[in-house]
């Protein structure tokens, strides 16, 4: 078998081993809540889970807040949603593989270390539904990050990058319903254009290495499915998206493909508050090619072959979307991810945390 079949029987294999451990989390989470709600006293809204199933339909299509995932929007013809959304990474400490390595062991091989890194995305999106089965989207990310390094020579540096990242153009469509709309399968597709810079300097004039250009400096594929079941209080779902590089950019390289799978279950506690449970898996490529102004064996993060891995996080949520009428049509999230497990080709720095707080508006 050839290198290239390995490497793509090796990435199907962690795929799908990541929803395999994805689906168990969440199945593992789904109980638990169950337990926290019932332990709490909650019971039902009225009319929720009693009555007839014309009555549950009727419920699902009256009331958008019912348990979506945030930033799925279907079923409501000529309707416009915008949104923000506010991302915090932070990342902190190195790994190979899932063993931790020490900075003063990375420094025995490289000139210099990453000891720590944090990044904030603010991303604007619009979609507009044209029919009740498909969806347009667009979503442009301004991205912040800065990195602090060590050097062997014991000094220290801070690495900053800002700008806009890459915009993805998306289509969401619904290619089948149950009539009572309990169970609901949609494809999604679209492309990413490389309007982030991949050319961002330090103050030295040196180019930055591959994690702190703001783009891919190419054109992508943006596939994905996703399963969407609810029979209220209750929502459940998967999905699955990738993103896949087109060709080189103008600097010899081409990010690694990125797959991401996630399962969750989520409750709707009352008419306007839904808390979440869920399980996602990260897993991309090392970076193809290579800019010839990145030494590899200066640092890691200019080796393209120590820039991929596998995450697999736990991710807690609640979804508000407020009666009022000056909040009409309006949700507001905050959502809470914590990697479970990391597998990274390092050394590599591993994600502590990440937070989001988003805004969407329906109208």
């Amino acid at each position: 078998m050839s290198e290239t079949s390995m490497r793509t029987v090796k990435s199907v294999y962690k795929t799908a081993r990541g929803i395999g451990a994805a689906f168990g989390i969440a199945m593992v989470a789904s109980a638990y809540l169950n337990v926290l709600i019932a332990q709490a006293g909650m019971t039902p809204m009225p009319g929720m889970d009693k009555g007839t199933d014309s009555s549950q339909t009727t419920a699902m299509r009256s009331m958008k807040g019912a348990p979506l995932p945030f930033g799925i929007m279907i079923g409501q013809a000529a309707t416009w949603m915008i949104g923000f959304q506010y991302m915090f990474e932070k990342s902190d400490g190195m790994l190979d593989g899932t063993g931790s390595v020490r900075e003063a062991d990375v420094l025995h091989q490289f000139q210099t270390t990453p000891t720590d890194m944090t990044m904030q995305t603010h991303m604007g999106m619009i979609m507009y539904a044209p029919t009740e089965r498909f969806t347009l989207m667009a979503m442009l990310p301004y991205i912040k990050m800065s990195m602090g390094e060590l050097h062997r020579d014991g000094t220290r540096s801070i690495e900053r990058s800002t700008g806009i990242g890459d915009l993805e153009v998306r289509g969401l469509y619904s290619v089948y319903a149950t009539k009572d709309l309990h169970h609901r399968m949609l494809v999604s597709f679209g492309t990413g254009i490389p309007t982030g810079s991949v050319n961002h300097r330090d103050a030295e004039g040196a180019r930055l290495e591959y994690p702190m250009q703001l783009g891919s400096g190419t054109g992508s594929l943006l596939p994905g499915v996703i399963y969407l079941g609810r029979r209220l209080p209750w929502s459940w779902g998967a999905d699955w998206t990738s993103t896949v590089p087109l060709g080189k950019n103008q600097y010899g390289y081409r990010q690694g493909d990125r797959h991401e799978s996630q399962m969750w279950v989520a409750r709707q506690l009352t008419q306007w508050v839904n808390v979440s449970m869920s399980a996602r898996n990260e897993l991309w490529g090392n970076t193809r090619g290579s800019d010839a102004q990145l030494d590899p064996t200066d640092e890691p993060t200019k080796d393209p072959s120590r820039q991929g891995g596998e995450r697999l996080n736990a991710v807690l949520g609640a979804t508000f979307s407020p009666p009022n009428r000056l909040f009409k049509g309006q949700q507001f999230l905050v959502q809470g991810d914590l990697p479970a497990i990391q597998s990274l080709d390092g050394p590599q720095l591993k994600r502590s945390y990440m937070v989001d707080v988003a805004w969407q508006w329906e109208f």
